[in-house]
């Protein structure tokens, strides 16, 4: 009983002060100097949205907007390619999980909105998707505030070869590419920077006619980063995002130009 009746003072005098701390520092006569609370950062959002194209078709897409977004200070963009569905049908908003699997474990630091859109069929190197992507984009850089000098097309296996077709079609509307796991383009004549990402491993896209792609478009001038994994699967997708983060210094580089 000794022991508590030593300890019960002193657990008065804390409870005490702890009621009395919001006061005293709301109170500047109290205070030497003022003390600022931590602003406790804001979320991103991500939305399942659908386009109405100018042709009537229905472009469901999936959009990520950072948790500080101010329509006062323009942001940048990443339009995310999805990989293929392997035969099946896909569900609707398919594209979400390439947010959810690389771009937001990844390069959520870059505070950037994402769009990741739903293949209207087949690869993303058809004509049908091409100018449904490009209508995408403009809607997005017409609706938010977007900073065109911070641009980024990037897409995985299906959506990488997307990624190397919109790349060499459609320069003007970005600043740089990042193709992960995927089969070559033919384009060869390249004016963004690219940092490609492939894995030794990979059992379905093999790895050779990719190098020998980017050896061919380096000797012809184009400003390229081979970035090799040595050990990860095609399907693995999520365990991507680790070489993929390892690209922000460069992303950041490349805008900074």
């Amino acid at each position: 009983m000794k022991r508590i009746s030593l300890l019960l003072p002193l657990c008065l005098l804390l409870a005490c002060n702890s009621g009395n701390s919001t006061n005293s520092e709301n109170n500047s006569s109290n205070m030497k100097a003022p003390v600022a609370e931590s602003k406790q950062r804001r979320l991103p959002t991500i939305d399942q949205k659908i386009l109405k194209l100018a042709d009537g078709e229905n472009l469901r897409y999936t959009i990520r907007l950072p948790g500080e977004y101010s329509s006062d200070k323009p942001v940048p963009l990443i339009v995310a390619l999805h990989y293929g569905y392997r035969g099946r049908t896909p569900q609707p908003w398919y594209g979400r999980g390439m947010i959810e699997a690389l771009v937001e474990p990844a390069l959520s630091e870059l505070d950037a909105i994402v769009i990741a859109p739903d293949s209207l069929g087949g690869g993303w190197n058809t004509k049908r998707n091409d100018s449904a992507v490009i209508e995408l984009m403009d809607h997005i850089e017409k609706n938010y505030s977007i900073d065109k000098q911070r641009t980024l097309l990037m897409g995985f296996s299906m959506g990488g070869h997307g990624t190397f077709h919109f790349g060499g079609h459609h320069q003007d509307r970005f600043r740089a590419a990042i193709p992960i796991a995927a089969r070559p383009s033919t384009t060869t004549e390249w004016k963004i920077p690219l940092y490609v990402i492939h894995s030794k491993a990979d059992e379905v896209v093999k790895i050779g006619p990719t190098q020998a792609y980017v050896e061919k478009i380096k000797a012809a001038g184009a400003d390229v980063t081979f970035a090799v994994v040595d050990d990860l699967p095609h399907f693995q997708t999520p365990r991507f995002a680790e070489p993929l983060k390892e690209a922000i210094p460069w992303i950041k580089k490349v805008w900074a130009r």
